[in-house]
């Protein structure tokens, strides 16, 4: 399943094509509907607005590869990995980050801004979305129907992955830059994760929601930058991750009886 052989010139053509009309759309959606004054609608909620471009970049992956690509609905959601074994995924991040956890409670601190809203859509719900656009539609749907090689595959919704978080710089464009290279890179990790978890999304999943929520509880920095805590225990869980996909994977799963394990 690893394995996947080059897909025709012209259908490698077709899904590239998709994949950056989409991404293009994503990176001016937000722009588009400031002009039309849409964000307004939002004052009195404010994770509203993203919430709704998050809800628009899904729309326009999903569009592109259906009506560019000729990927159909059912096709797309049956790549995406969400209907895939929970229980070892859920093992696979609990042994990652309960030793993260312990390591912020006893060498950090919490996170005095912390609120319910941050928590609930930075940490959950966007980290959520973000996996089914990114990994499970745009690396699933070249990987699995097109017959792209992972770099390719990855590497492409990484680079716009990145790109769309440089607003975290804040107009400091070394700071936007370095962030875009870690979320890329971030990207890059994330699509391995799915890729080696035979594309089962909830390995990513978990690990994304898992690194923002913790961003959000504990005062670990402002952005995806981080302060030195942070990122030691951020390479630690990269770590950790790789190490045990690599080695442990297949024991998860016995542990926890997957069906086809045995």
């Amino acid at each position: 399943m690893n394995t996947l052989a080059s897909s025709p010139p012209r259908s490698w053509c077709i899904a590239a094509i998709a994949v950056v009309v989409a991404m293009l759309a994503n990176a001016y959606n937000a722009d588009a509907l400031r002009y039309l004054a849409v964000d307004e609608w939002f004052t009195d909620f404010p994770y509203g607005w993203p919430l709704l471009l998050n809800l628009l970049d899904l729309a326009a992956v999903a569009l592109a590869f259906w009506l560019i690509a000729g990927v159909a609905w059912r096709r797309q959601w049956d790549i995406v990995g969400l209907m895939r074994p929970v229980l070892a995924p859920a093992l696979f991040a609990a042994i990652l980050f309960v030793p993260a956890i312990a390591v912020f409670l006893f060498a950090g601190s919490l996170n005095p801004d912390l609120d319910a809203d941050e928590l609930a859509f930075g940490g959950v719900i966007f980290p959520i979305m973000e996996e089914i656009i990114f990994r499970g539609l745009a690396i699933g749907v070249l990987m699995q129907h097109f017959r792209w090689h992972f770099i390719p595959a990855a590497l492409l919704p990484s680079l716009f992955f990145g790109g769309f978080h440089m607003w975290q710089g804040e107009g400091d464009i070394t700071q936007a830059l370095t962030i875009a290279g870690i979320t890329a890179f971030g990207g890059l990790w994330f699509g391995w994760i799915y890729w080696k978890w035979d594309f089962n999304l909830w390995p990513a999943i978990f690990l994304h929601a898992g690194l923002n929520s913790a961003w959000a509880i504990f005062a670990l920095g402002e952005n995806a930058l981080g302060g030195q805590l942070g990122n030691a225990v951020r390479l630690a869980v990269i770590a950790g991750s790789i190490v045990l996909t690599i080695w442990g994977r297949d024991r998860l799963r016995r542990l926890v009886r997957e069906p086809g394990s045995a």
